[in-house]
């Protein structure tokens, strides 16, 4: 690894490496690599997945499936609080996404599974420009096809479709992890849209508090307690309170979105 990580990262990456090499020959992997926040230079100790993606040379068998969950459960074992999260695709399948994907396995939570994951244009474009090199091909040399259009329409998606439906399943009470999760998640694509670029959802809601109306300060700033310090006292005095802000934040962020960079598109 010729990129600084760090050590809490390092050590894992080093241990999966060498399970990977003791189990499989060089016929199987194409290259092993570090996408996500990591990638950004944004990981959190204790609250950071760390995302990988192993790209292969040929389908993985049934024997072949069962060696990679003994490993995920071996790693997860031997590193309880490390989070390794990824996924095993096929080099030929680069750049595509899970509508065009046969199922492949993901690791995801410590545990092996096969089916689809978190494959979008997103994934493509941090490893494209952010990834990190742990074993194999240089990512240069992948001819990742993935445009900043790709990445633009699937933002556009996700505040259109995903979260819009989201927003309207809210109901009187919303949990910490969708707090966080919505508040992080929006600012992130706010962002995004507006500097064609991919950051860190604690830089973007870093960002978020800087740059959006302070109307939405309160929610913000539980998101970020959240994700800080979980244990500690919601700002909101009730949940309803609370639901009712994560809810409109959604919409608002559908509107603006529409209203400033989908109007033309």
């Amino acid at each position: 690894m010729k990129q600084s990580l760090p050590q809490e990262v390092h050590q894992l990456m080093q241990a999966f490496l060498h399970l990977l090499n003791t189990y499989f020959s060089k016929d199987l992997m194409e290259g092993v690599y570090i996408y996500g926040s990591t990638a950004l230079g944004a990981f959190e100790q204790g609250k950071s997945d760390i995302d990988f993606i192993v790209l292969l040379k040929r389908t993985v068998n049934k024997q072949e499936i069962e060696i990679l969950k003994d490993i995920h459960i071996q790693l997860s074992n031997e590193n309880i609080g490390a989070r390794l999260d990824g996924m095993y695709v096929l080099k030929d399948d680069i750049g595509k996404i899970n509508d065009s994907l046969a199922p492949y396995p993901y690791c995801s939570d410590g545990c092996l599974e096969v089916g689809h994951w978190d494959i979008n244009h997103v994934t493509w474009w941090v490893l494209k420009e952010y990834g990190i090199v742990l074993q194999g091909t240089p990512i240069i040399e992948l001819d990742i096809a993935t445009k900043w259009e790709d990445v633009f329409n699937t933002l556009k998606y996700n505040i259109n479709e995903y979260w819009y439906c989201k927003a309207k399943e809210v109901k009187i009470s919303v949990s910490d992890e969708m707090v966080e999760s919505s508040t992080a998640t929006i600012c992130r694509i706010l962002y995004s849209l507006e500097n064609g670029q991919i950051i860190s959802k604690k830089r973007a809601l870093e960002t978020g508090l800087k740059t959006l109306p302070e109307h939405w300060h309160l929610l913000l700033k539980e998101g970020w307690r959240i994700r800080t310090s979980v244990h500690s006292k919601s700002l909101f005095d009730t949940e309803s309170l609370r639901a009712e802000a994560c809810r409109e934040f959604v919409l608002y962020a559908h509107e603006l979105c529409k209203e400033r960079y989908f109007s033309e598109v």
